[in-house]
């Protein structure tokens, strides 16, 4: 206790530092990167923060609620990671598909739990300075991660086979169980921030500045406008591409006649491109501000891709360039505004139910894409996915009317924002 004493006052003694950067060093503060306030400190968190979804490559369920993620939910919620990865393993081991379909149910309550965290982790600790850049960041990562596992597993399943000498469900466990170290990776780094983000309060004293409010439920009837036209955004969004993603390679064998690679790779297209532009994106819209005009940008591009697709047979890279830019912009505009319209204690809740509705609505379309496919063929299916689009584009255009309506700050510029910080500092 009294080591923690010692460094706030250390930290304390030259005043706060608001925005974060490099402050002049007094005797007795701490080096940089154990500073909270220092921008070195919250690089490290924010690679901490990146790591922490690595493993989770595949999502099944979004709860709405928030467990002190900033802290013991991480850590519980990380745990579960990695069970539902030992008893997916188990399953392919014993040959039991019901224990391996019940794994991935442990597995989806942690990983899709993770995702909120990763939201919230981001808003406490960047919000007013780098959020879309962080956004864009953890999306890359994400990206990287879907990316490397569906590379390796492959090359580690044939490792395995020759290792054991045979092929078969064994194999298949073992593989899985190897691969389940990422998520030991995760752990870690749910338990390296919870410590710094508890760290963080105490020397800044952050209980002060909260208003004691309980977390519940009930927080959705309390939803402004804004909000919920943020989630008709986002549900009808990725709709549009998640579903089509999975749909695509079949597409582009039977209308463009490619090769089952050349789908392949053409179809993956929008996840590799997202990789190292999200960050490139999240940075320019920090820079600039105007997040419903970038989102605006994003919607209409995406418009045009599935327009493409639908109606031309231009070279479908030039619909998946377009698309995988637009997936990648609209992340790094949209997720942050949630942080805009709603007050903090009810951060956790807000992306949990934003995070749900999409995954509720990615279920219903899919099944719907299934059918629609099945009976009218691609093209009435890609006038669905335009339409999906279309209703995207209209909440798009009814947020701006609303915020502007209400002198809101979704689309303010950044110096506008930073002046905003400065008045309700003084």
């Amino acid at each position: 206790m009294e080591e923690e004493e010692e460094e706030a006052r250390g930290l304390l003694a030259d005043g706060p530092d608001e925005a974060g950067r490099d402050a002049p060093a007094v005797p007795g503060a701490l080096p940089a990167l154990c500073d909270p306030r220092r921008l070195a400190h919250r690089l490290l968190v924010l690679l901490l923060m990146c790591f922490l979804g690595f493993a989770i490559f595949a999502m099944i369920i979004r709860l709405p609620f928030r467990l002190r993620l900033n802290g013991w939910g991480t850590i519980i919620f990380s745990c579960f990671v990695c069970i539902g990865q030992v008893i997916f393993a188990l399953g392919g081991i014993f040959n039991a598909f019901w224990l391996m379909e019940f794994g991935r149910f442990v597995f989806g309550i942690g990983g899709e739990s993770l995702a909120v965290a990763q939201n919230t982790y981001a808003v406490s600790w960047f919000k007013g300075k780098e959020l879309n850049l962080v956004f864009g960041l953890q999306l890359s990562m994400a990206r990287i991660g879907s990316t490397v596992n569906m590379n390796l597993m492959g090359w580690l399943y044939s490792k395995v086979e020759a290792s054991l000498g045979s092929a078969g469900h064994t194999t298949l466990g073992v593989t899985l169980m190897i691969g389940g170290i990422t998520c030991i990776l995760s752990l870690i780094c749910a338990l390296a921030l919870a410590y710094l983000d508890q760290r963080a309060e105490r020397i800044l004293h952050k209980e002060q500045g909260k208003t004691g409010e309980v977390i519940k439920l009930t927080d959705v009837k309390d939803f402004s406008l804004p909000l919920w036209l943020i989630f008709i955004i986002c549900v009808f969004y990725y709709v549009a591409v998640f579903p089509f993603i999975g749909l695509g390679k079949v597409f582009f064998i039977e209308k463009f006649g490619f090769s089952s690679q050349a789908a392949s790779a053409i179809n993956s297209v929008v996840y590799v491109i997202s990789a190292p532009m999200s960050p490139i994106f999240g940075l320019m819209v920090d820079k600039t501000g105007k997040n419903i005009i970038w989102v605006l940008c994003a919607v209409v591009t995406t418009l045009a891709s599935h327009m493409l697709l639908a109606f031309t047979l231009w070279n479908p890279w030039i619909a998946m360039s377009l698309l995988g830019l637009s997936y990648s912009l609209l992340a790094c505009a949209l997720w942050p505004m949630v942080a805009f319209v709603v007050p903090e204690h009810q951060l956790g809740t807000a992306y949990g139910f934003m995070q749900s509705i999409q995954n509720l609505g990615l279920a219903i379309i899919s099944i719907l894409a299934g059918m629609i496919l099945d009976t009218r063929g691609y093209l009435f299916l890609e006038v669905f996915f335009i339409a999906c689009v279309s209703l995207s584009l209209l909440a798009v255009v009814l947020l701006y009317l609303v915020n502007r309506a209400r002198g809101g700050n979704l689309n303010y510029s950044a110096r506008q924002r930073e002046e905003m910080k400065l008045s309700h500092a003084e």
